[in-house]
């Protein structure tokens, strides 16, 4: 019996159409982002344009809200406005400011008191730390003055949308409040202050009779504190906003490095798809479509996420990113011009290097900076004072002591008191304690506790030899103690490393 042998008819050409070719992509390798933005209200090009026109009161606000955006998102920004903030110690004395050698004892000795235990009171270390880290970030602070008798200090930090400059007195910077803002929350009038509810109803009865009348009011001098980094210009401008380019190019290239990380880690899988080499026609593939999509699904299926799978008949090859040997880390190099760009020593938060002369320098010109705040502070200081003594006799001197330059002034004071100079207030200030304290501290030690009689005196270190330095053989030899590390050049520090021949 003969078998009848049916052929199957096979197209000529098996072709495909792009919706179906589209769906051979499994694994989609593109992760493209439409666009970086650091700040999501602001582009880095928006943010040059602020600055560049910053005269304008609408920019000056935009850049004040900037400086808070960037430093709530930057470590770097963060670290670099505490730097400055927390630097000053508000070491300080109350220096007499009149002839008191001719005046009752009994009552310079009785404001003096009183100026110690109000200054000690105000916690100037903690309040005043405060006050600068909200002026270097926003290039001015307005505060409020709370004070109730000798039991309370605090300092109000007042919203910026509702202050503005208005006057200079004793060389202080006093401030005017928009009144109108309190208009639509006129139940919430009582939290604020009681000379600001009445100052507001003095300028609404006023408003009724005169609409045109200004919304800003000053307020009274002894109750407020106006402390502004930028003192020489009107305009409100934070101190550190030449630096925020550089912010967005460290964030820039941190968003370019993860993005050279996870493309380091695809891989694309590629099938070849083989064709007719004796057909004369276009897409005359060897296999169908269904064929292909079986082993396609199957590779799809079986890969990890950062594998894609692609199915094509051209010859794909292989492109790699690879690694630029010559300075790759844009991040690096982005943090440098962040640092250079502000003048303050990356030295202080990193260790790419270690020259401590440079560093030294960079502190000192870093405590230039603080030292005319501390002066700003100290002025509007005595202008409260004014307002609370009627015949003042004395004043309060902020010393200019940081963290940084502690030992070294300590250093100065202790050699000046051996020669008589009446500096032991000031040496007592630099080691962190305030007048009043100086004065009951050595009342309870001396009289109280009589600790100068009990206490035996602590061999000075002048007198003995390092024993680390002395011999077993010459443990009788007396030499000059070694310095300590903080004292020492970096030679000499390596050389103390160096081990024994």
């Amino acid at each position: 019996m003969t078998e009848e042998i049916k052929e199957v008819a096979r197209p000529s050409v098996v072709s495909f159409k792009k919706e179906e070719f589209a769906k051979l992509i499994i694994n989609d390798l593109s992760s493209s982002k439409s666009g970086r933005k650091f700040l999501k209200k602001y582009k880095q090009s928006e943010v040059r344009e602020i600055i560049e026109n910053y005269k304008d009161e609408k920019n000056q606000e935009k850049l004040r809200e900037i400086s808070l955006l960037i430093w709530a998102k930057s470590p770097q920004y963060q670290r670099l406005l505490k730097h400055f903030a927390g630097m000053a110690t508000f070491a300080h004395v109350v220096p007499p400011i009149k002839e008191i050698r001719k005046m009752n004892k009994t009552k310079v000795m009785k404001q003096y008191v009183e100026i110690g235990e109000l200054v000690k009171l105000m916690n100037l270390r903690h309040e005043m730390t405060k006050v600068l880290s909200v002026a270097f970030r926003e290039d001015i602070f307005y505060g409020y003055i709370h004070k109730e008798g000798t039991k309370s200090f605090h300092i109000q930090q007042m919203p910026f949308e509702i202050c503005k400059l208005s006057s200079v007195e004793d060389g202080v910077l006093n401030y005017s409040i928009d009144m109108s803002s309190f208009e639509k929350n006129e139940d919430q009038l009582y939290k604020w202050a009681d000379e600001i509810q009445y100052k507001y109803r003095e300028w609404k009865a006023l408003k009724e009779k005169n609409p045109k009348i200004s919304k800003w009011v000053e307020l009274d001098a002894k109750n407020t504190i106006c402390i502004k980094v930028n003192e020489d210009m009107l305009e409100i401008f934070p101190p550190f906003a030449g630096v925020f380019d550089s912010v967005f190019d460290i964030e820039g290239f941190k968003e370019l490095r993860k993005d050279k990380e996870k493309l380091g880690n695809y891989m694309v899988l590629a099938q070849k798809l083989p064709m007719r080499t004796d057909s004369d026609n276009n897409n005359d593939f060897l296999i169908d479509k269904d064929f292909m999509m079986f082993f396609h699904n199957q590779a799809s299926d079986v890969v990890p996420e950062n594998v894609g799978v692609i199915t094509s008949p051209m010859e794909i090859d292989p492109i790699t990113f690879k690694e630029n040997k010559a300075d790759n880390d844009g991040v690096g190099k982005a943090t440098r011009d962040f640092w250079e760009g502000t003048g303050v020593s990356q030295l202080l938060f990193s260790s790419d290097n270690n020259s401590s002369a440079g560093l030294a320098m960079s502190i000192k010109s870093d405590e230039e900076i603080v030292f005319q705040l501390l002066t700003q502070i100290e002025r509007w200081l005595n202008r409260y004072l004014k307002g609370q003594f009627k015949d003042l006799m004395f004043n309060v001197s902020i010393l200019p002591v940081t963290r940084f330059n502690q030992g070294e002034m300590y250093k100065m004071y202790l050699e000046n008191a051996q020669y008589g100079v009446p500096v032991k207030n000031h040496l007592s200030a630099t080691v962190g304690l305030d007048p009043i304290e100086v004065m009951n501290m050595s009342f309870l030690e001396n009289d109280l506790l009589k600790m100068h009689e009990e206490w035996i005196p602590l061999q000075s270190s002048h007198t003995m030899s390092d024993p680390a330095s002395v011999s077993s053989d010459q443990s009788g030899d007396e030499g000059r103690p070694k310095k300590d590390d903080a004292d020492i050049a970096d030679e000499t520090s390596r050389d103390r490393d160096k081990p024994n021949s």
